[in-house]
C-alpha cells in the first residue's frame, strides 16, 4: 500500500443549472477546474510543481438536465476545503436534507480492492494517439497528439491502458469480455463496455511563457461504462488515483467504481 492511499478524498457537489457560472463552466470545463481548486489554495507548491499535480485533484460533471442539477465529483490525495463557495449562494443547488457539499476519505474501500474481483466502473475520457508516421506533405503533425473519432479504436485505447497506463507503468487491470462463435466457426471477443462520446470540450490555458497570452484547447470527451477485472491491486489503486489518459484539468481521466 502506498503512502498516497492513506488519504484520498471523494468530494461530491450539486450544482445549479439555473447559475449563468455553472453553465459557462460545464461548456468550458477548463473554467470549472480553476473554480473547483480553490478548495486546495490552502497547499503551497514551488515553482516546478503545479497544485492540481501535488494535490492528485481530478473531477468530472455529470449533468442531469431533468433535476435542472450538474453533480461534480473531485478525488483528490488531500483534503479539500469547501468553505469558499459560501460566497457563492447561487452555485450549489440546496435540497432540503440533502447535505451539499459532502466529501468522504475512500482510501479504505480502495485497500480492500482485490486481485481477480470485477468491479463495474464509469469513465470520462480523452483517448488520443501521437502521430509517429504523417502522410506525406504533413511532417509537421509528427508527434502531435489527436483524439481517436471511432468507437474500435476508443475501446481499444482503454484495453491497452488496462496493460500500461503510462511510460511503462501497468494499469492493473483488464477489460471483461465474452466470446462469440460466428458462423464460419470464428471466434470474436466482445467487451463488456459502451461509449457515448459527449463531444469537444474547449477551454483557455494560460501560455507558460507569456502569462498574457491564452492558447485555445479542445478535447474530445468519450463516456465509458462497463465491466473490468482487476488484474493487479497496487497497480489499479495507482491508476484510480492519477487518473487515465490526458486532458485532467478539462474534466477527464477520473475513474469511479464500484463492487457488483
Amino acid at each position: 500500500m502506498s503512502e498516497v492511499t492513506t488519504q484520498l478524498y471523494l468530494s461530491r457537489l450539486i450544482l445549479n443549472l439555473n447559475y449563468r457560472q455553472v453553465r459557462s463552466e460545464l461548456a468550458q470545463p477548463y473554467e470549472m477546474h480553476r473554480t473547483l481548486m480553490h478548495a486546495f489554495e490552502g497547499y503551497t507548491v514551488n515553482k516546478e510543481e503545479k497544485l492540481r499535480e501535488k494535490c492528485g485533484v481530478l473531477f468530472r460533471a455529470d449533468v442531469e438536465d431533468r433535476n435542472c442539477r450538474a453533480v461534480v465529483y473531485v478525488q483528490s490525495i488531500v483534503e479539500p476545503d469547501w468553505s469558499y463557495l459560501d460566497k457563492c449562494k447561487e452555485y450549489l443547488l440546496y435540497e432540503e436534507g440533502v447535505p451539499n457539499p459532502v466529501y468522504k476519505n475512500i482510501a479504505v474501500s480502495y485497500r480492500g480492492l482485490r486481485n481477480g474481483q470485477t468491479v463495474v466502473f464509469s469513465l470520462r475520457a480523452n483517448p488520443t494517439k501521437r502521430i509517429a508516421k504523417p502522410l506525406k506533405g504533413d511532417d509537421m503533425l509528427r508527434g502531435k497528439r489527436v483524439a481517436l473519432l471511432r468507437e474500435e479504436e476508443q475501446v481499444d485505447w482503454l484495453v491497452r491502458k488496462g496493460d500500461e497506463r503510462e511510460n511503462g507503468c501497468p494499469g492493473g487491470f483488464e477489460i471483461l469480455a465474452k466470446e462469440v462463435h460466428e458462423q464460419n466457426d470464428e471466434i470474436r471477443q466482445i467487451v463488456h463496455v459502451n461509449t457515448t462520446i459527449e463531444g469537444n470540450q474547449t477551454g483557455y490555458k494560460k501560455d507558460k511563457n507569456d502569462e498574457k497570452r491564452e492558447h485555445r484547447m479542445t478535447h474530445l470527451a468519450v463516456r465509458f461504462n462497463g465491466l473490468l477485472r482487476i488484474t493487479d491491486p497496487d497497480a489499479f489503486r495507482e491508476t484510480l488515483i492519477r487518473g487515465l489518459g490526458p486532458a485532467k484539468a478539462f474534466g477527464c481521466g477520473l475513474m469511479l467504481v464500484r463492487r457488483i
